[in-house]
């Protein structure tokens, strides 16, 4: 995932090259949610229900165990005892590689931002 495909913008000098962001939509939504808080997997998905992406329990860990593979986030496992039960829960935290992945990403959609005004093709 840290592989970067460069490419030539047309409005930008020869000099200059820019990276294909290397997140997916999801991924982003993820990390931003995530945001520079420690925070419960449980609290995590809540959050990202409230944002329109709901997962199933395994499809979310699994998509933060690729995040956690790609070091963009780091996650571990907290103990509690609820009424005489033993109750593990994962926590993450965003790390560096994830803050910069996001800012990547922001800035590649940043730069291609238009004052173009589109309209509806009349067909």
């Amino acid at each position: 995932m840290s592989s970067y495909i460069t490419r030539h913008d047309t409005k930008m000098s020869n000099t200059q090259k820019e990276s294909i962001p290397e997140l997916t939509h999801l991924q982003f939504v993820v990390l931003d949610a995530l945001g520079g808080n420690k925070r419960r997997g449980k609290e995590l998905r809540e959050n990202l229900a409230t944002l329109g992406v709901k997962k199933s329990g395994p499809a979310f860990y699994q998509l933060m165990a690729r995040l956690e593979e790609a070091r963009f986030v780091k996650g571990w496992y907290e103990q509690e005892i609820i009424d005489g039960q033993i109750i593990k829960e994962r926590h993450y935290q965003l790390l560096g590689n994830g803050i910069k992945a996001i800012n990547q990403m922001k800035d590649f959609y940043r730069n291609r931002v238009t004052t173009n005004t589109f309209a509806p093709a009349l067909g």
